[in-house]
């Protein structure tokens, strides 16, 4: 992961606003958490923490335990959820249901390096801070770090649908096409975009006044989409190429001339 890739993955929690009050939907509070309610805590290796760019060892609940004890809205698919993980300072970030039981995520609430500490503090820009009270931790390698976020200063966790948590950013009328490229604007994009002014505020919104395909060449967005680099120099924009094909970036476009026919101004 480049530099510029792991700050923005950092900063969601702090630039990312919220798009849906988590306390609408069935959630589980780690903080007011009875110790029965929480599963057993095991012990949990990193090769590579990317907040703190070393090996880290942690005690941890493992997060597919605590996501069975939240009840899902029982009229939803599995791939119509997305988890979203609320931090102390209200904000969130959220990621796909079916990604989160798909692979060991585990809350972190000790770093067993920290002795006599829970935490051991960390620079995160300006500031100086810990991941306390809760940490999301993934100790596979190579998992890409879009699908599998590592919030931190983590207090709840929230099942929601994910038309509702992406609110004017998601499509009234999909098709396969559409669906994908929202699923996949959602993973990639939205933490940096908003479209109907819905997501996050470090890119340029997409949708209004004017759609970005209203104004960009449609032939050269999937590329764009893939690696801005080779078209704006300076661009703040990571390349997606080994996670984006151009067939989903051209599903991305799709979704995005839908939106064009949605716009809430």
């Amino acid at each position: 992961m480049t530099r510029i890739r792991q700050l923005l993955s950092l900063a969601v929690l702090l630039l990312l606003p919220q798009l849906s009050p988590a306390a609408d939907w069935p959630n589980f509070n780690l903080l007011k958490a009875d110790p029965a309610q929480l599963p057993k805590p095991e012990t949990v290796k990193i090769d590579h923490d990317p907040v703190y760019k070393s090996a880290k060892e942690y005690e941890a609940y493992p997060l597919s335990e605590i996501l069975k004890k939240i009840p899902a809205p029982p009229s939803l698919k599995a791939d119509e959820l997305v988890v979203v993980f609320t931090a102390a300072d209200g904000y969130n970030v959220s990621m796909a249901y079916q990604d989160a039981m798909a692979e060991q995520g585990f809350i972190a609430f000790k770093d067993n390096a920290a002795e006599p500490q829970k935490w051991q503090e960390f620079k995160f820009g300006k500031q100086t801070v810990t991941p306390a009270p809760f940490y999301l931790v993934w100790p596979k390698k190579g998992l890409d770090e879009w699908r599998y976020p590592w919030p931190f200063q983590l207090v709840s966790l929230s099942l929601q649908p994910a038309m509702t948590y992406f609110g004017a950013a998601a499509p009234a009328k999909a098709d396969d096409r559409i669906n994908n490229g929202f699923k996949l604007f959602s993973r990639y994009c939205i933490r940096c975009h908003s479209v109907n002014l819905a997501g996050g505020e470090v890119g340029p919104e997409l949708n209004v006044p004017k759609n970005v395909t209203e104004y960009f060449k449609e032939q050269e967005l999937p590329g764009f989409i893939r690696n801005a680099t080779a078209y704006r120099a300076g661009t703040k924009m990571p390349s997606f190429e080994s996670l984006i094909t151009p067939d989903e970036a051209q599903d991305i476009v799709q979704y995005l001339k839908q939106m064009r026919l949605e716009k809430t101004q």
